[in-house]
């Protein structure tokens, strides 16, 4: 049986969530905008690429597009996330937003629809951030996308390793004795 390497991913899904919880942390701390600080965004998302890519090249995932696609989404992604935190009007989410959009292109190149349905999510919770200006609704997008990555990494180390079996304890004097019932020969339907 094939083991399922798509599973893999499920570390660069909790760096993303980290980058997000702390991000959230960060801008509720200096109370800013909309929650959103392009600059820690920038810096983390190469932090988080690196131990992905770390990661990914230890535990391969299926690689199932060409390789150059690969390439080509890292580099725009970092470019992606460089070129709008510096733009202005996007108030600190443009990162946001090509952040989720590369997941979305990643599971699109690995076939996977939670991955699409992940960055879906987490790009659509940027616009959000982009269209409204509350502190308050930003910190809380930066944490609903912290758990929606979360959760998306923990359904993914499922698909990978399975769920823990419960251990049912058992008496061990009970091994190997059993009960004896008297039969009435009635049949209880």
């Amino acid at each position: 049986m094939k083991s399922r390497h798509v599973g893999n991913n499920w570390v660069p899904l909790v760096c993303l969530s980290l980058l997000f919880l702390f991000s959230g942390a960060l801008s509720m701390m200096v109370q800013r905008g909309n929650g959103a600080i392009p600059g820690f965004f920038a810096l983390g998302t190469l932090v988080a690429g690196i131990v992905s890519a770390g990661w990914l090249w230890r535990h391969p995932s299926w690689w199932l597009a060409e390789r150059k696609n690969y390439l080509y989404l890292a580099g725009g992604t970092v470019a992606g996330v460089l070129l709008t935190a510096l733009i202005p009007f996007l108030n600190g989410c443009g990162p946001w937003v090509v952040l989720g959009a590369a997941v979305i292109t990643y599971g699109v190149f690995e076939r996977l629809r939670l991955l699409v349905t992940v960055g879906g999510a987490v790009a659509f919770a940027g616009f959000l951030a982009l269209v409204i200006r509350a502190d308050v609704w930003g910190g809380a997008l930066h944490l609903i996308c912290a758990v929606i990555l979360a959760f998306g990494a923990n359904r993914l180390y499922v698909l990978r390793h399975g769920r823990p079996r419960e251990v049912q304890d058992s008496d061990p004097s009970f091994i190997g004795s059993f009960e004896e019932f008297e039969d009435d020969g009635r049949v209880g339907f």
